[in-house]
């Protein structure tokens, strides 16, 4: 029987990761901001490729 693999798929390599993380901070030195609050599902799935969507807490 073929092993499975039963550890983390990433939703997108490292440098894509990285590309998303530089535009997000360029965008916010562009705007001035020093901190953003990402708590939108959507949001934190597109920074992070974080999926812990949840009815009660996001």
């Amino acid at each position: 029987m073929p092993e499975q693999n039963m550890g983390y798929q990433k939703p997108f390599d490292p440098t894509e990761y990285q590309r998303r993380f530089q535009q997000t901070r360029e965008r916010m030195s562009r705007l001035g901001y020093d901190l953003i609050i990402c708590q939108d599902p959507a949001n934190m799935g597109w920074l992070t490729g974080f999926d812990g969507w949840s009815f009660y807490v996001p």
